[in-house]
Parts: structure tokens; sequence; C-alpha cells
């Protein structure tokens, strides 16, 4: 019970931005790819696949899992937010040092003045959070968000 309590916070836990559960799914399923691959590497002769396929999952799925875990945002008052990377290092912003954003096809990373904030397009965003990124950008509810939607649909829709 405290293994599953901690893997899955209560709701006043929750980061602001966080990956949902399917990405811990994806990291065990790759994780266990890749311990098959690695017996499959010991018990058959033609081991360089199996071993290139096990290294290849097992990092993935780790990398997944680290990221599942630690990637989120916490507002941590009206004007300041923390980032965590998904190797664990936090960092303190103010909204006001976002200078921009840009949609990717997997991501949206966010520019602040010394760095930059990724955030899967998977993730899970609160209210709170996109409420301030709202007002940062001078958008109205979450306009910011729909509008690289709506991109995204007319690039698929050119792509057809």
């Amino acid at each position: 019970e405290t293994i599953i309590s901690n893997l899955f916070p209560s709701a006043e836990d929750r980061a602001d931005m966080y990956l949902p559960a399917r990405y811990l799914s994806m990291s065990l399923v790759l994780m266990a790819v890749g311990i098959i691959a690695a017996v499959f590497a010991v018990l058959v002769p033609e081991k360089l696949l199996a071993i290139a396929v096990a290294v290849f999952c097992l990092g993935m799925g780790i990398a997944e899992f680290l990221c599942w875990k630690n990637q989120t945002i916490r507002v941590l008052t009206e004007d300041t937010f923390e980032y965590c990377t998904f190797l664990g290092n936090k960092k303190v912003y103010r909204f006001s040092d976002i200078v921009g954003f840009r949609r990717n096809k997997d991501s949206t990373t966010m520019f602040v003045a010394d760095g930059k904030v990724h955030m899967e397009s998977g993730a899970m965003l609160s209210e709170r959070l996109i409420d301030r990124l709202n007002e940062q950008f001078g958008a109205d509810d979450d306009d910011i968000f729909d509008e690289a939607d709506e991109a995204d649909e007319a690039v698929e829709a050119a792509e057809e």
C-alpha cells in the first residue's frame, strides 16, 4: 500500500503538470521486453540483435520511468513555478521569465530567461497552470493550447 500511494499520490499532492500512468505502463513494458531480450541473448548463439534490443529497450524503459516519476511543474505562488526535469533537477522560474513557447509534434517547449521547460504532449496540466500561462501570454481560457491544436489539425489535413 505504501508503494502504491507513493506511485499514485492524491489529487492534492499532484503537481500542476505531471505525466499520466500510461507512461509508467509503457516504461514497464519496455523494461520487460529488455529483460526478455537479455535472457534471449544468453540462450541463443546469434546474440548481437538480442543484445541491441535489450540495451535499447532497457534504456528507453528506464528513461520513460524517470520522466513519469520526476518530470513535473508545480505552481509555487502566483508569480513562480518549480520545474523538475526527468533526472530530478529542480529549478524555480518566474512566469514573467517565459519569453515564448514552441509546439513540437510530441511536446511543447517553453523558453524562459535562462533555460527551457519541456512538457510532453500527453502531460496533464492543472487549470491553475493553464490560467497562469494564458495570463502570461495574454490569451483567454486555454487558447494558448487550442491554437496549436488547430495548427496541428491543419498540417495533418494538408498531409492527407
